[in-house]
């Protein structure tokens, strides 16, 4: 189950565990007509951040998060 992240987690979060843009699963998100931007940890944790970095879901892995989305 993934675990919201406030506002003020975000950033940090994404230093801390170095991470990254993932472009593959940006053009999945892009293609389900939702408006996140996905990145990968050093751990493998996934986090979708919403425009304007309002707030994020943290995932434990792309498994989870490809379970939870619908990319009809």
């Amino acid at each position: 189950m993934p675990q919201l992240i406030a506002p003020h987690h975000i950033e940090p979060g994404i230093k801390k565990y170095q991470g990254v843009i993932d472009h593959h699963l940006k053009q999945l998100i892009n293609n389900a007509k939702l408006e996140y931007t996905p990145y990968v940890f050093n751990d493998g944790r996934i986090l979708l951040v919403m425009p304007g970095n309002l707030s994020a879901f943290l995932y434990a892995s792309k498994e989870e998060l490809y379970d939870k989305l619908s990319l009809e």
